[in-house]
């Protein structure tokens, strides 16, 4: 009988517990109503503790370890009276400072004073002053399929550059890459972005290289004469309109598919690359990331074809103009013989200068767009000249010497917050 009634209580509960998750989705008091309707919404499911007091449970799109970037983003309907929401992360930590954006305004930090972290990071309280129009709530900017669309619609104005849809996300969203080749035969400069949905801050970064490289009135005529250059500002659509944390719609790390190529967006990359008709390969690979602070991981030291240092010397040669601006850096050579990460594919395969260029989450949108234009610039120059000279070791400041990294670094690891990612 005792096991009975045991049985019975738990098919109830999980059963109700079904029905709250469902449910959930959206809730609304006699206050407000939370909801995660939209792109970037995110895997976020809503409880009603009061009539102004909701809890958000932010979860990750997969129960693997995965990495520490806890996304969230809710609209939040206008409201007459103060309300509470609470976000709880269950086992992982605050992480993003929560942003918002009015209707008819751009996104902005809330308040330090209006939130209050409890448990180690694990639940936060945000207060919530009275609105008259909804607004949307998120630990990055909203930067999803339309905001890369205006974007690629003023890139297609480029006489530099072509369009192509190279491939098929898993849930059919097009990978669109963009190239310029005046000459095929021209060797090329590879540059991907966003493999990783929640790293928006890269974005700023990724926009603002590449439209100095085809937009800069002095330099990019003449360098674009000499050097292709082959992008995709989006590998991961799947994700980012998801609100993943980390994965694509297969719950597959695509900065882990660069061996095998099981996932079709990295698929798709390997395929264009494989085909292309021009004679020459790519001499330089770039790939945009966000991590907790500023950081250049390079692989570069082991090259025998060309200087060896050509990435270490491109870098140090924009510290100095970088640090007036106030963008500071630290660069690491990292590199493993495992071809799972995109840029020791790259570097194992074509033998060539690779970097995965991270983004401070925090830093100040402006300085990512104008750091980036000034290393793109500089790219430029050095690439046009290159007779100067390689940076001395006595100048090179803030560099980790070079050293082969062993194999566990590549493994999963226990989520952590406050040791950087591998990307």
């Amino acid at each position: 009988m005792r096991v009975f009634l045991f049985l019975s209580l738990f098919f109830v509960c999980d059963y109700t517990f079904a029905s709250i998750k469902q449910d959930s989705q959206k809730c609304t008091t006699d206050l407000v109503t939370i909801d995660f309707n939209f792109s970037g919404g995110g895997n976020s499911v809503c409880e009603v503790i009061s009539s102004d007091h909701i809890k958000i449970l932010v979860k990750p799109e997969s129960k693997d370890s995965i990495n520490p970037s806890p996304w969230y983003a809710f609209r939040k309907s206008k409201h007459i009276k103060k309300i509470l929401l609470e976000l709880d992360y269950g086992e992982y930590e605050h992480r993003y400072f929560p942003k918002i954006k009015k209707i008819n305004s751009g996104w902005e930090r809330l308040n330090k004073s209006d939130i209050l972290l409890k448990n180690d990071g694990k639940n936060v309280f945000i207060n919530f002053y009275p609105s008259k129009e909804d607004q949307y709530i998120s630990s990055q900017e909203l930067i999803t399929e339309d905001w890369y669309e205006d974007w690629y619609k003023i890139l297609k104005k480029n006489k530099f550059l072509k369009s192509k849809i190279i491939g098929y996300s898993v849930q059919n969203r097009p990978i669109k890459a963009f190239f310029s080749n005046e000459n095929i035969n021209n060797p090329f400069i590879l540059i991907l972005g966003r493999q990783h949905p929640p790293e928006v801050s890269s974005v700023f970064a990724i926009k603002g290289f590449v439209n100095e490289l085809i937009g800069n009135i002095n330099l990019s005529e003449k360098f674009l004469s000499k050097y292709n250059i082959f992008f995709v500002p989006l590998m991961n659509p799947d994700g980012v309109e998801n609100g993943f944390w980390r994965y694509n719609y297969n719950k597959k790390d695509l900065n882990r598919d660069w061996d095998n190529f099981f996932q079709p967006e990295t698929y798709s990359v390997k395929n264009f690359l494989d085909n292309l008709k021009n004679r020459n390969q790519p001499i330089l690979y770039i790939d945009f990331h966000s991590t907790y602070k500023n950081i250049f991981y390079i692989s570069d030291a082991q090259l025998t074809n060309s200087q060896p240092s050509f990435l270490l010397n491109w870098l140090e040669k924009s510290r100095l103009e970088l640090s007036k601006i106030g963008y500071n850096f630290s660069i690491k050579e990292s590199y493993t013989n495992s071809n799972k990460i995109s840029k020791n594919y790259f570097h194992n395969k074509y033998n060539i200068p690779s970097m995965t260029y991270e983004v401070s989450d925090t830093e100040e949108r402006s300085k990512i767009t104008k750091s980036s234009k000034i290393l793109a610039r500089n790219l430029i120059t050095i690439l046009l000249n290159p007779e100067d000279k390689i940076i001395d070791m006595a100048e090179r400041k803030g560099f980790e010497p070079s050293r082969r990294l062993p194999v566990y670094t590549l493994s999963k690891r226990a989520p952590s917050t406050t040791r950087p990612p591998l990307h």
